[in-house]
């Protein structure tokens, strides 16, 4: 007789790990069981479906999800399980797969557990005995939820490890039973996340650019996977790696484990964190220059961007209130008007000699660097050079056997290899060194010509050094505020406008409608604002 003529069953299997111990439900046993009873009322068997260390929570199995596509499917008439609560332990659940069951014509047969009809006496009873095992898996849950409560109140963590630590053995002798499990620090991530809070605290890098950094430096999750950017905001934010235990609304100042950071560090990073998202900082499907520094003074709301797919297609920025507010301006159109604020901006003579004078020491030192790491390399290589002559004269006179000087010429030229990448990218970074340098110099004479040359991200740097935000109405700036950093060097009278013409506030016909009030000058307060 054809397979396909036949009626068809298959086994679903599970156990939790709680389960795994408990005489008669293992996984092995479950399935024989099962499949004796399957064979012996006349169906043809299905692989079985096993669902190992899994809970009854919720359906969300991979044995159960192929359980319910063959039920879909139409693919089998029966399913057979040891108990009912083996299908879950979920009232809910368990009524809607029953009702599923029912619709495709499947019978559900429960080996330790009376059969019951579809009578309405039946269906009740089932539905009662699903409810005691809900029951009992509640009770599970709150027992073990206080074990875990106790071990969070001791400092210890409860749950699975954050990256950069482990779970160990505590090596204390007298820990009680609370506190077997101690959080360790990771041996290869637990420095990546030290460096991880460092780097961001400098305040150079947003969190996309931070995922991709560590993530290039080896940075992993506890599955093993990129500590993707929404994850990174959680990362930076978490206290425990300042040795602290916060879970469950239960807060430890001192943790029994180690602190990755300190708390100047923490500070400085939750501070950028403040900093940056007043700035927008989100990575879009267009990254646009002037992002949280252009403000609406009628809503205070900040502007945003976006494309008009027309003939032109032209990008403009708005206020972000839903009901619109004054005009757009065109994105060329605005940034060029704040590449303007830079033009008659100029650093005093003092300053800029202080400037050259340091960026002077410091390339020269660098140089002193480069020059000594570079001969060290020449030397080095220069050695290996010699030592694979010495092995060619060895081999043509039958002192070396093929054999060894196959492996030392191999090993020759590895070395040599490396040497040879090391010497590269010494060289990138001498190239780096002398850009950065190029640059000082040339914002410290001319910052309007320095910020129109640089390149977009160094643009936004610039931007966010001089300028907190610019007020824009109806398409014009009408105040611009410095950053308190760049007020504070103001304020020192580091800088100055090129004539006395320029600290007084402009007309629309002299700035051609695109700077209204200029800077607020070393001697104004950054919220004096001017107004046309």
């Amino acid at each position: 007789m054809d397979i396909d003529s036949k009626k068809t069953a298959v086994t679903y299997c599970r156990v939790s790990t709680d389960e795994q111990a408990k005489e008669g439900l293992s996984i092995d046993t479950q399935e024989k069981v099962c499949n004796e009873h399957l064979v012996k009322d006349g169906y043809v068997p299905l692989p079985t479906l096993k669902d190992e260390g899994k809970s009854g929570k919720d359906m969300n199995r991979p044995a159960m999800r192929e359980l319910i596509r063959l039920i879909n499917e139409k693919k089998i008439q029966a399913v057979y399980v040891v108990h009912s609560d083996r299908i879950g332990r979920n009232l809910k659940d368990y009524l809607v797969f029953k009702e599923l069951l029912r619709k495709q014509d499947v019978v559900l047969n429960c080996i330790y557990q009376p059969m019951l009809d579809d009578s309405a006496t039946g269906r009740t009873m089932d539905s009662m005995m699903m409810a005691f095992s809900e029951m009992q898996r509640l009770i599970t849950s709150e027992k073990v939820q206080g074990v875990m409560r106790e071990i969070a109140k001791a400092g210890y963590f409860p749950t699975y490890p954050p990256a950069g630590y482990y779970n160990a053995r505590n090596p204390n002798p007298s820990f009680t039973r609370i506190g077997r499990n101690i959080l360790a620090i990771d041996p290869v991530m637990g420095p990546l996340i030290t460096d991880c809070f460092h780097r961001y605290a400098r305040g150079d890098v947003n969190v996309y650019e931070l995922s991709d950094i560590m993530y290039a430096k080896g940075l992993r999750n506890q599955q093993g996977h990129r500590v993707l950017s929404t994850s990174m905001y959680s990362l930076l934010r978490n206290r425990i790696y300042l040795g602290e235990i916060h879970w469950g609304g239960i807060h430890v100042k001192e943790g029994k484990h180690e602190a990755l950071i300190d708390e100047e560090t923490f500070d400085r990073v939750q501070k950028t964190l403040e900093d940056k998202n007043k700035r927008g900082c989100r990575r879009r499907k267009y990254d646009w220059l002037l992002k949280g520094l252009v403000v609406c003074p009628t809503h205070g709301n900040r502007y945003c961007a976006e494309w008009h797919m027309g003939k032109k297609n032209i990008a403009y920025y708005h206020c972000s209130n839903p009901k619109g507010c004054g005009k757009y301006i065109e994105q060329t159109l605005l940034e060029g008007m704040v590449a303007d604020k830079f033009r008659d901006l100029n650093f005093s003579d003092e300053f800029i000699s202080m400037v050259i004078e340091k960026a002077q020491r410091i390339f020269m030192d660098r140089r002193k660097t480069y020059d000594a790491r570079r001969q060290g390399y020449i030397n080095r290589r220069s050695a290996l050079d010699n030592r694979r002559k010495t092995a060619e004269d060895k081999l043509l006179k039958g002192v070396l056997s093929d054999e060894d000087f196959t492996r030392i010429s191999s090993d020759i030229q590895k070395d040599i290899t490396q040497i040879d990448d090391e010497l590269l990218l010494l060289e990138d970074q001498r190239g780096v060194s002398v850009d950065v340098a190029q640059e000082v110099l040339l914002i410290t004479k001319d910052i309007h010509k320095a910020y129109k040359k640089a390149s977009p991200d160094l643009k936004r740097k610039y931007l966010l050094f001089f300028w907190d935000h610019f007020e824009v109405q109806n398409g014009i700036i009408i105040s611009s505020h410095p950053a308190l950093l760049f007020d504070a060097i103001s304020k020192f009278e580091a800088v100055y406008y090129r004539t006395s013409e320029d600290a007084k506030p402009q007309d629309i016909a002299q700035t051609n409608g695109s700077i209204v009030s200029p800077f607020q000058s070393a001697h104004l307060d950054s919220n004096q604002g001017q107004t046309p």
